[in-house]
């Protein structure tokens, strides 16, 4: 059994004790963006009485803005992550580090990996999302997946692995969204600074790369890309991938030393078979207030889950990142503060900065497209200030 507001963390394979009414029990599943703000606002802001518990399967978040440029060492891991027990215990909660592997609304607890659970009598789910993709053969057993997150520690080892290897250098990313175009040329980097040679290809499947961006910006990408000695292929599907090589539908088999997988979003696997409402891929749905629509006293926020209203809103941080304001309100509102919910309402356009690892980054912002050193300047410069504020 464990103290009710306690400040420790725990590898958390035990049942913890069963709800208590007063105070009510808060429970932050994941430590993505928005339960970061959270956390920070339960520690700085006078709030209703509340029992706080965090479950998450690692001690660190990463934040994903900045990993790119970890990957090819532009950051050292300490300035990339966000030390969880520090925060938590700030805001008087208590920090179970496992992970989370079921959601049992009607029994208002969360089953645990290991066979313990925790109860609650509020719910939030932070958790991001897995890779589409996951199960085309090959992928699990030699491919390097960045979600969840902190698999970037991995894909970081993988790539000095390679770069500091004596056989052929070759780097395959799969995915031509903004991750994908970000990894690359991080690999490029990183191939270039252990003395050049190797290549790297970024292959997708669809028609074009960067979904969802204008052709101005596209056009701009694929030149940054070309001068960046960067191959792509769109219009290739990946049938497999080998330890060595990587194997299009089309039968080409292309030479890979180290395959990054970055195919788009797929739903985390807790939600599966809870009795919550979920959309079509099995995200989280939820109403302006970020409220489950099946079950009111379940929150969520980032890309676990697809606002009702607006099911097309990306999966991407900075929707996690404006998110955050509406579930703390929200949340404070179920606790029992004065006011309504609030709506939240998907921003239609924002400010988007790929790190092109070179000194610069690609810029889109309303009718501006840029690839300027001042680019990368503002883009570590906005990175550095949100990390600040979840640091002590």
């Amino acid at each position: 059994m464990c103290d009710r507001c306690g400040s420790g963390s725990r590898a958390g394979l035990a049942t913890i004790a069963p709800v208590m009414a007063s105070p009510p029990r808060l429970l932050l599943v994941g430590a993505g963006h928005a339960h970061l703000e959270v956390l920070r606002r339960l520690g700085a802001r006078d709030h209703p009485p509340v029992e706080l518990i965090v479950v998450s399967d690692t001690p660190r978040q990463l934040y994903s803005g900045m990993v790119p440029g970890f990957l090819y060492g532009e950051y050292r891991e300490e300035e990339v992550a966000v030390e969880l027990a520090p925060l938590v215990r700030g805001a008087g909660g208590e920090l179970v580090l496992t992970r989370a592997t079921r959601v049992d609304p009607e029994a208002r607890c969360v089953r645990l990996e290991g066979g313990g659970e925790v109860g609650y009598d509020l719910a939030s789910f932070n958790v991001g999302s897995r890779t589409a993709g996951e199960a085309t053969p090959g992928v699990r057993e030699h491919a390097a997946l960045i979600k969840p997150i902190e698999r970037a520690l991995v894909v970081r080892r993988r790539l000095r692995e390679l770069t500091g290897s004596e056989g052929r250098r070759e780097v395959a990313v799969v995915g031509a969204g903004a991750a994908g175009v970000e990894v690359a040329c991080s690999a490029r980097t990183a191939l270039d600074r252990c003395g050049g040679g190797g290549r790297v290809r970024l292959l997708e499947a669809g028609g074009e790369i960067l979904p969802g961006y204008s052709e101005r910006f596209r056009h701009r990408a694929r030149r940054v890309l070309a001068g960046r000695g960067i191959e792509v292929r769109t219009g290739a599907p990946v049938g497999s991938v080998r330890a060595e090589t990587v194997e299009l539908e089309n039968g080409d088999e292309l030479p890979s030393g180290l395959t990054v997988w970055l195919t788009g979003a797929a739903a985390p696997p807790l939600f599966a078979g809870s009795g919550l409402a979920l959309d079509e891929r099995g995200f989280l749905r939820v109403d302006p207030a970020l409220r489950s629509l099946s079950h009111p006293e379940v929150f969520g926020a980032g890309d676990c889950v697809t606002p009702a209203e607006h099911p097309a809103t990306p999966k991407a941080g900075v929707f996690a990142v404006r998110e955050a304001p509406f579930l703390w309100r929200s949340l404070l509102v179920a606790l029992g503060a004065r006011g309504g919910y609030p709506r939240y309402e998907p921003q239609r356009g924002f400010l988007s900065i790929l790190n092109t690892a070179d000194g610069s980054a690609l810029l889109r912002w309303k009718g501006i497209v840029s690839h300027s050193r001042w680019s990368w300047w503002l883009k570590d410069r906005i990175d550095r200030r949100f990390m600040a504020r979840y640091r002590p």
